[in-house]
């Protein structure tokens, strides 16, 4: 994995990607792997840690918990990166140019952002404040922005008033994610943001689930819609074939974002 000419925010990412990996690391692996020096392991090693991306240990890292990253917008960003892009590139191509789209404050939806200007939806409901802040720079894009109570450690606002102003819209399609889906159905471990995101599904006439693979009978508290209900299920093409049959079998629409060679 020579690394050694990718500007330094890029190597890190790249890093975090190969501890989140192989869980830990040492400073002459990576040094090693990435074609720098010991030196500049350890500089980058404090930037991710500053930033709650890895956890320093003694003479290496060791990747932060899904467990733990879930619970912080900042680290949810960063954890399974690339498959969360892939999934994304897939999902953008059943946003049709014109059409009016609720999408959920998850990082995994967040990356939507980025393909918004290429699609060109009329409208964007939303209660993530990045992709506020990523709509409202788009003159071509009506931005319907749900507040209420905000909650740094998911950039988002949630709860009863959030849900109150979403009864009152329709959307022509929405798109979510969630921590975990178990037993046909997805689950989340907080109780507001699971209300809001039934709410937000309610909004729409087709309603899009964008998950990664590994969420997959992951735990989960509150329940937010069957998996039956949905109309089109976005994934990678990591997912175990008795999961992939289950899914066939709920007649949902598949879309599969397969992996790349650079992944």
């Amino acid at each position: 994995m020579r690394s050694s000419g990718l500007p330094p925010e890029s190597r890190r990412d790249e890093l975090t990607s190969y501890v989140n990996q192989v869980h830990t690391a040492r400073v002459e692996e990576m040094a090693d792997a990435f074609g720098v020096s010991a030196m500049t392991i350890h500089r980058d090693l404090d930037v991710l840690a500053g930033e709650g991306r890895l956890e320093r240990i003694r003479g290496g890292a060791r990747a932060i918990t899904a467990r733990l990253a879930e619970r912080d917008v900042r680290l949810r960003r960063h954890l399974n990166a690339r498959t969360k892009q892939r999934l994304a590139r897939t999902a953008a191509e059943l946003i049709e140019p014109g059409a009016v789209i609720a999408l959920d404050d998850s990082t995994t939806v967040g990356e939507l952002g980025q393909h918004l200007e290429r699609r060109r939806p009329s409208t964007v409901i939303t209660h993530s404040l990045a992709l506020m802040n990523t709509v409202s720079a788009q003159s071509s894009i009506a931005l319907v922005g749900l507040g209420g109570q905000y909650y740094a450690e998911t950039d988002s606002f949630l709860g009863s008033v959030v849900v109150e102003q979403a009864q009152r819209l329709t959307a022509d399609a929405v798109f979510v994610s969630t921590t975990a889906v178990r037993n046909q159905a997805l689950l989340h471990p907080d109780a507001e943001a699971a209300l809001t995101k039934r709410a937000l599904l309610k909004t729409g006439g087709r309603k899009i689930l964008i998950v990664d693979s590994s969420k997959f009978e992951g735990a989960g508290l509150y329940h937010v819609m069957g998996l039956a209900e949905f109309d089109d299920i976005v994934i990678d093409d990591q997912l175990a074939p008795e999961l992939l049959a289950l899914l066939k079998s709920l007649n949902l629409t598949i879309h599969l974002a397969e992996s790349s060679p650079k992944d």
